[in-house]
């Protein structure tokens, strides 16, 4: 009898975790345009794939998916990122596939995308969710990077070790933490050395971000020969985290370091929403 009991009860556990489905909010830039260094204004968004790669390997995996942008507004995509060739599978089926699901959750649809505000985030509740995934594009400089919600959900989720992704350009959004960041900022543009205030809560860690010399290449095609206002690597090293970057630029370089996860490019992003899952897994 005692055995039967047993077997019902480890029967239960495994069907427990087989269908635990956790709550991940995805946190997109509204930015849609941004007034580069020298003037030029700079067409931007969040990037398609570093979007839709780790949301489909999310809701592959049976999660639930939660986007919220600074005011709720629908996202606009980055109209250079919508190509097979920023996939890390460039083939148009796998492209074709993260578009059907795209049209179908209707995320840049001003009347009916299922966006929320970080307000509402916040009505919710940040411990209502296990974990927190930035994809990239330029536009998290705009709008992420001293934002006072950001930093709210970003210590949450520090103090609990709940799993935390960044992709591309979007670990800059890991400056909202900092005790100073609208000042850190306010430095990073004016182009002066920017000193991070004490007790910033990824100091130390391991990380990446879209490399200088990857933005070297960007500035050059993308950006009009204008430059970004600063450069991501710069910022977190300032910042204290200790950078990383691949052998070879657009090489896929994810890391992984507590809970913290980090790509440094677009072809990162299946490996940033592949390792948030193996974090999820083992906290669950």
């Amino acid at each position: 009898m005692k055995k039967l009991i047993f077997l019902f009860v480890l029967t239960a556990l495994v069907n427990f975790q087989a269908v635990f489905a956790a709550n991940i909010l995805v946190v997109i830039s509204e930015v849609s345009e941004m007034k580069l260094k020298n003037g030029y204004n700079y067409k931007t968004g969040v990037y398609f794939n570093e979007l839709m790669e780790p949301v489909k390997i999310f809701m592959d995996a049976g999660h639930n998916v939660t986007f919220a942008t600074p005011n709720g507004l629908a996202p606009t995509i980055d109209p250079v990122s919508e190509t097979p060739d920023h996939f890390l599978n460039t083939t148009q089926e796998n492209y074709d596939a993260h578009r059907a699901l795209f049209n179908l959750l209707m995320l840049n649809d001003e009347k009916s995308s299922p966006v929320i505000s970080f307000a509402r985030v916040d009505q919710i509740g940040i411990e209502n969710f296990d974990a927190i995934f930035f994809p990239g594009g330029h536009a998290p400089l705009g709008d992420l990077v001293a934002n006072d919600y950001v930093s709210k959900f970003l210590n949450h989720f520090h103090a609990e070790a709940k799993p935390t992704g960044l992709v591309c350009h979007g670990p800059v959004a890991l400056l909202s933490s900092l005790p100073n960041s609208k000042e850190f900022e306010a430095q990073m543009k004016a182009g002066k050395a920017a000193k991070p205030g004490k007790g910033w809560i990824y100091e130390g860690y391991n990380m990446t971000v879209f490399s200088n010399s990857e933005e070297t290449i960007a500035t050059k095609y993308y950006l009009g020969g204008d430059e970004l206002p600063y450069w991501p690597q710069n910022a977190i090293t300032y910042a204290g985290g200790k950078y990383s970057k691949a052998k070879e630029d657009w090489a896929v370089h994810v890391v992984v370091d507590r809970e913290l996860v980090t790509g440094q490019n677009n072809k990162s992003s299946t490996g940033v929403g592949e390792a948030l899952l193996k974090l999820l897994s083992e906290v669950n």
